[in-house]
């Protein structure tokens, strides 16, 4: 019996072993899966997040090169063909920039094409991007095109060309050949570690490939979602111990919705962890047995005690003396067992006392908590189950100006008072239903602010709440410092008025508050004019002061309730809540041009800074987001800066006052 409790006990302990072991390297593999897969996912997205803002620059600055064309071209409209391109050749950079530079008229007949023959005649009307133009958009990017002659992806870049008024007058466009050198040379030729590729992907409802690793796929229909550049395999149940998906990161374009892709093989990106795992098999098994060969000398080693506990077990039913034999001062397992048998005769005796002093102990314990609750400057208290107080620290009762003896007995709404009482009857009912709850209660006032925590006082059986511990501490001083640190992430430093963050917190509590009580909200945008000159002139103080000066003037001229914010250097906004009527828009945004006209003194220099505002109206249910209204604003702005400057400007009305 002795070799056999011997043998299984080493059986079991290799099995164990080899259990830990195995269990241990599995976790091990899959934590170091998937910590090599987030780091790599997190490698790749960041990478491919940064190429796609590359992209997204060169796309705006293509769209600003087309916009400074079209300007350049605005006196020249009446020139013939050839005049203009060549003159647009020479001005658009070719074909660094662009493949090809035309201009349309607004009835789609393109009136030059540096790519196309003169006295060729080509329409475009009826192309996305020029009808988004047409639409009254700033900028347009076309779909993914295949060229004609060429059948090479291509993208066209317009930019609308308007007169005095704003009326459309030409369509100005610029044409990129994405298998050429001057658009995604980087990207093309850029590779994803050793083995991995690029692709762009095309957006609308026929998504195809812009740029792909096989030349064949160029232009081939593409995935709108989940895209790994045509690199799909099925994922294996044992995919943390045999990878073989890809690590594939993908990012939007902001200019025109194309998505970048990357895509690393799998066979790349966990090479590292498959080399490791083959050494940690190796190391495991030869653990193992050196394992077992031990464990085997370790329990002969370890049973030999035991052995001799059983002869003198044997010995004190013959022998009682024999007890003195017993192997007490073991501090193991065996020790134990020998202390247990000899002190079986006793034990009735040492448990009545170890009961006495176990109570005299509670006693103490009870009296010290007591005190230690007394000097805690936080308040304190017990109620039982039927919200009576059993127990309240001296803070508590100080509070209340009440000896602590008084209190007890009292219920919580006896003392707090029905109004406070009835305020915290939902928080005490979630205690009571066994949830530990913290809620602050502030006075009408707001001049004192308390923090409660109810933590249920449960059974031994814990199944039943005997009542609730209470905590409380003041925290007035703690909500005010909060309350002021807020009020400054929201000021500008200089004026006292809102800044930017403040603005759009403002902005976005009007227009919700606009779709939920059916009045309009206006937001008008003011800017000093030439204030630049103010500033390179005097100087940056006097600037500053001129700044503090005019945001008084323009507090002034607003209604109580509205909201007066600097969004920039010399830019400031007001947004107007509860409007009725249009006019009172019209009104305090003249007030505001008015008093702008009236000179400045500033440090003895008498200064004049007029003013423009641009104006937009939020009705109810019209559905405008934050960053429409903010930019139909910014184009009345515009409009009053165009027309004059010391002018206020309305898309509603579009006059020009």
């Amino acid at each position: 019996m002795r070799r056999s409790l011997k043998y299984r006990m080493a059986v079991a302990t290799a099995v164990v072993v080899t259990l830990i072991i195995v269990i241990r390297a599995l976790f091990s593999q899959y934590y170091a899966y998937q910590s090599l897969k987030d780091l790599l996912q997190a490698q790749q997205d960041t990478l491919v997040r940064l190429i796609a803002e590359q992209l997204d620059e060169k796309l705006e600055s293509r769209t600003a090169m087309l916009r400074r064309l079209a300007r350049q071209l605005t006196p020249m409209l009446g020139a013939r063909p050839a005049e203009l391109k060549r003159f647009a050749a020479d001005a658009a950079d070719l074909p660094v920039s662009f493949n090809a530079v035309f201009m349309a008229a607004p009835d789609g007949e393109v009136i030059f094409s540096t790519a196309v023959p003169d006295g060729v005649r080509l329409q475009v009307g009826e192309r996305d991007y020029f009808r988004e133009i047409q639409r009254g958009a700033s900028y347009a990017v076309s779909d993914l095109l295949q060229g004609k002659l060429t059948n090479s992806p291509g993208v066209v870049l317009a930019v609308p060309l308007t007169g005095p008024k704003g009326e459309l007058r030409a369509v100005v466009g610029g044409v990129l050949n994405l298998s050429s050198s001057n658009f995604l040379r980087e990207l093309a030729h850029s590779r994803v570690g050793v083995t991995g590729s690029y692709c762009l992907v095309s957006a609308g409802p026929s998504p195809r490939y812009a740029m792909h690793q096989d030349p064949a796929k160029i232009l081939a229909p593409a995935r709108a979602i989940g895209e790994t550049c045509g690199n799909d395999k099925p994922e294996p149940f044992w995919e943390a111990l045999r990878p073989t998906q890809p690590i594939v990161a993908r990012y939007l374009l902001e200019a025109n919705g194309w998505e970048v892709v990357a895509v690393l093989p799998a066979r790349e990106a966990y090479a590292p962890l498959v080399q490791a795992r083959a050494r940690v098999i190796a190391a495991a098994g030869l653990s193992l047995v050196i394992a077992a060969i031990l464990m085997w000398l370790v329990m002969s080693r370890l049973l030999a005690p035991l052995q001799r506990l059983t002869r003198v077990v044997r010995q004190v039913a013959a022998n009682p003396a024999a007890v003195a034999e017993l192997p007490l001062g073991r501090e193991d397992e065996i020790g134990e067992l020998a202390g247990t048998f000899a002190e079986v005769m006793g034990q009735l005796s040492e448990r009545e006392a170890a009961l006495k002093a176990a109570k005299d102990r509670a006693a103490e314990s009870e009296k010290r908590i007591e005190a230690i609750a007394n000097h805690v400057p936080d308040f304190v208290s017990s109620i039982d189950a039927n919200e009576r107080y059993v127990f309240v620290n001296q803070a508590y009762a100080c509070h209340f100006g009440l000896p602590a003896a008084q209190i007890v007995g009292l219920t919580l709404r006896e003392l707090w008072g029905t109004q406070a009482y009835l305020a915290s009857k939902p928080y005490l009912e979630q205690a009571y239903a066994g949830k530990l709850v913290t809620f602050t209660r502030e006075n009408a006032d707001g001049s004192e602010c308390m923090e409660f925590t109810c933590q249920p006082a449960w059974n031994d059986e814990q199944d039943t709440v005997l009542g609730l511990h209470m905590f409380a501490r003041n925290v007035t001083s703690e909500r005010a410092k909060l309350r002021k640190l807020e009020a400054q992430t929201v000021s500008d430093h200089l004026t006292g008025l809102l800044n930017r963050k403040g603005f759009d917190r403002r902005l976005a509590e009007a227009m919700a508050r606009t779709d939920a009580d059916g009045q309009a909200a206006a937001l008008l945008l003011v800017d000093l004019d030439d204030f630049k000159a103010v500033n390179d002139s005097h100087g940056h103080p006097v600037g500053d002061r001129l700044l503090v000066a005019f945001a008084q003037r323009l507090t002034a001229c607003v209604r109580k309730g509205d909201a007066v914010a600097r969004i920039g250097g010399d830019e400031f906004a007001v947004i107007l809540n509860g409007v009725a009527d249009p006019r009172t828009v019209e009104r305090i945004a003249q007030t505001i041009v008015q008093a702008a006209l009236k000179p400045f003194v500033i440090d003895g220099l008498t200064l004049v800074a007029t003013a423009s505002v641009g104006s937009a109206l939020h009705h109810p249910d019209h559905g405008m987001t934050v960053s429409e209204l903010f930019m139909r604003a910014d184009m009345a702005l515009y409009e009053a800066k165009r027309h004059g400057k010391a002018r206020y400007a309305s898309p509603e009305t579009t006059s020009i006052a």
